[in-house]
């Protein structure tokens, strides 16, 4: 059927001084398609068809192209035609009816087609079903219809490894066998596609129905086609498949990557993992799936842990365990990782084991009742970019634990690095980390807030018990937003080490609990109190025998009060400073002093109080300073318990406190320029000064 071309001719004159001479030559159609069927006689369902277009032709011999399609199919019809731009395309009506094929010969100026409609009858006598053999790649859309009625049979066996480079579309009740040791790959630009039924399952099995008898299906495809749902995998993992790491009955590769919706499926008697995805693959889900009588459930990358479903069934597996593979936690949307609890499997059956770095660039939620086992090493880092949300509650306890209990600790811990305001923790248990120093900070922690970009954490309601380092590390220009209700037991260095800005988080301290630690107690490392509106800060005591470490100089350049009961334990050599701008206001009781003291009790252990701060606030009532005088003191050039630097016109009220214990003098002056309460030496105690209780400027 030609296409008409109708010209309607207007001769204007288009151009002035053009010769009369002058000719047009107008295009013509010489495009003639033909299309016909190679197949003689009728043809019935299940028979392949050839078509053939051999007798189109150009009149004037030039060259076109060809494209078949299909204008109608019988109803319920899925089959496609292949090697439909060729001269001699094929297809195999899978239903009965009249199927109408179009040919479309073109070039580029002009077309032509040919229609051709083939009758498919009902076969009257069909060959002898048999399983079809898969043995050869698959590089051209096909598509696998049910062969048998009979689900106990094979409708299809692969007998070696098939690489799908093309669209793969699957049938309900489809029983797909495989030989030993054989696996299926989906590779670019391919895809594999399961036509879901209610009730009816496709089935990917080992021709002998034994754990590990064939290696598995491997998803190394990105194609968003590809669909796996109402599958049932089974008898798979025997071995690694080329790609993987790992031994799976299902593997999303990352080389594609891979790119895999499962839904609704069953994976079973794997002898390795029932489902394993490699770091920089993804898969989702749209609903549950079932892993059942597995050696192993699932290994999977941190940010696709999320993508499990609640509704997920867990049953008797070999190991009930999910393990989460170091990687970066990224996205546009929060990544959230909860429990899962089944009928079949409580929350407890289930663990969750973490290997590696798990780097959180965006954000991570983690929901009450899970509890983490953290393997040898790994850790949660929080980097600048992301935030961590864990809030348990007292039923449902967050817990991070390690694979084992080890002295000194077995896995790294929890770095924040980020300043975001939703940075918290809340009814989280933290165990057996610290076991080495992670990057961005100074100290082996469990949990550790980086100074550089200035971290923010809220802790509450909480326990860390048996760091190899200290229990909470904040380095200087880190904040904790605000902390309470924490137990700290058990760790090898102090419960908290923090600069002198961050003391005053600690509110009341009621809520604080130490039991077992290097140092019960809070350290504060060499550092100085600033507050940038000059507001008085207060430091509380520490209750149930627990104290400060000073583990380094500390300088106080604003008001400092110091609440009764608290003690300050301080490490050799090193010095306490009121500063110039600074105050200190020491205030105990008569039944709650606050005391100054050396971390060793030895004569001289620490080099003492200094006062540079002209203040008249300043005050030392109550108090006790103790085995203080190691080495002359900076800006008083004597050896002393508490000096007075003139240079800055240094000045103490002290009464009602005891000066002891001490290498050098009680209290020294450096020259007249200092200033101290007349009766001084009446209204406090001095004991056991090497140097003699006073010295005089």
């Amino acid at each position: 059927m030609k296409t008409k071309i109708i010209i309607l001719s207007i001769f204007l004159l288009m151009f002035i001084g053009c010769s009369d001479d002058d000719n047009t030559e107008i295009p013509v159609n010489t495009l003639e398609a033909d299309a016909f069927s190679e197949n003689q006689g009728d043809v019935y369902s299940g028979q392949a068809v050839i078509l053939n277009g051999s007798k189109s032709m150009d009149k004037e011999g030039k060259p076109f192209q060809y494209l078949w399609r299909f204008k109608s199919k019988p109803s319920g019809s899925l089959t496609e035609l292949t090697e439909e731009t060729t001269v001699k395309p094929k297809f195999t009506p899978d239903k009965v009816g009249n199927y109408s094929v179009e040919l479309k010969i073109f070039n580029t100026e002009f077309y032509d087609t040919d229609e051709l409609t083939i009758l498919v009858k009902e076969d009257e006598n069909p060959p002898v079903q048999e399983t079809i053999i898969i043995s050869e790649n698959i590089t051209e859309r096909r598509h696998l219809a049910n062969v048998f009625d009979d689900p106990n049979k094979f409708d299809y066996l692969v007998t070696g490894d098939i690489h799908v480079s093309a669209l793969l579309t699957i049938d309900p009740n489809v029983v797909i066998a495989f030989d030993e040791n054989t696996a299926m790959y989906i590779d670019n630009p391919g895809a594999i596609i399961t036509t879901a039924a209610a009730s009816s399952f496709i089935t990917f099995t080992g021709k002998n129905k034994v754990p590990g008898y064939w290696k598995g299906l491997i998803i190394n495809s990105n194609n968003p086609l590809n669909k796996l749902e109402r599958v049932t995998i089974e008898y798979g993992g025997g071995a690694i498949a080329q790609g993987m790491e790992v031994a799976t009955t299902l593997g999303i590769d990352k080389e594609g990557p891979g790119h895999l919706n499962l839904v609704s499926s069953i994976i079973q008697h794997s002898a390795a993992y029932a489902m394993a995805v490699e770091i920089g693959a993804k898969w989702n889900t749209e609903s549950f799936n079932v892993y059942r009588n597995n050696k192993k459930i699932m290994r999977l990358p941190a940010s696709q842990f999320g993508v499990v479903s609640s509704l997920s069934e867990f049953q008797n597996n070999e190991e009930e365990i999910i393990e989460i593979i170091g990687d970066r936690i990224y996205g546009t949307e929060e990544t959230v990782w909860s429990d899962f609890h089944n009928g079949s499997v409580t929350s407890s059956d289930v663990k969750y084991l973490v290997k590696g770095k798990v780097e959180v660039v965006s954000g991570l939620r983690i929901l009450g009742g899970i509890e983490l086992y953290m393997d040898r090493d790994s850790e949660i880092n929080i980097t600048q970019k992301g935030y961590i949300i864990a809030l348990g509650s007292p039923q449902d306890r967050i817990k991070l634990l390690g694979k084992e209990s080890m002295d000194g600790g077995y896995w790294k811990g929890v770095s924040i690095m980020s300043n975001d305001m939703k940075n918290e923790l809340d009814n989280v248990e933290i165990h057996d980390a610290g076991s080495e120093i992670m990057e961005g900070l100074q100290n082996k922690t469990a949990v550790g807030l980086g100074g550089a970009n200035e971290a923010k954490l809220k802790l509450f309601s909480s326990k860390i018990v048996g760091s190899g380092g200290n229990g909470i590390y904040v380095e200087n220009g880190a904040e904790l937003v605000r902390i309470d209700e924490i137990r700290f037991h058990e760790n090898k260095g102090s419960a908290i080490a923090m600069a002198a800005n961050q003391v005053k988080k600690l509110n009341d301290a009621t809520g604080m609990e130490f039991i077992g630690n290097g140092h019960n107690g809070v350290e504060i490392y060499g550092s100085q109190l600033l507050s940038p509106d000059s507001s008085e800060t207060i430091w509380p005591a520490l209750h149930f025998g627990a104290s400060y470490l000073v583990s380094g100089n500390l300088g106080i350049q604003t008001g400092l009060k110091m609440l009764p009961g608290a003690v300050f334990k301080f490490a050799e050599d090193k010095m306490f400073g009121v500063l110039p701008y600074g105050y200190l206001i020491a205030q105990g009781t008569p039944n709650n002093k606050i005391v100054f003291t050396g971390s060793t009790a030895s004569k001289g252990f620490w080099n003492g109080i200094r006062i540079q701060s002209d203040s008249a606030k300043n005050l030392m009532e109550y108090t006790e300073v103790l085995y203080a005088g190691k080495t002359e003191m900076p800006g008083v050039s004597k050896i002393t318990s508490i000096g007075l630097d003139g240079d800055y016109m240094g000045n103490l009220t002290i009464k009602n406190s005891k000066i002891a214990h001490g290498h050098g003098y009680g209290i020294a002056f450096e020259n007249r320029n200092t200033s101290i309460n007349p009766d001084f030496n009446m209204v406090n105690l001095f004991e056991d000064l090497s140097l003699g209780d006073i010295s005089l400027p």
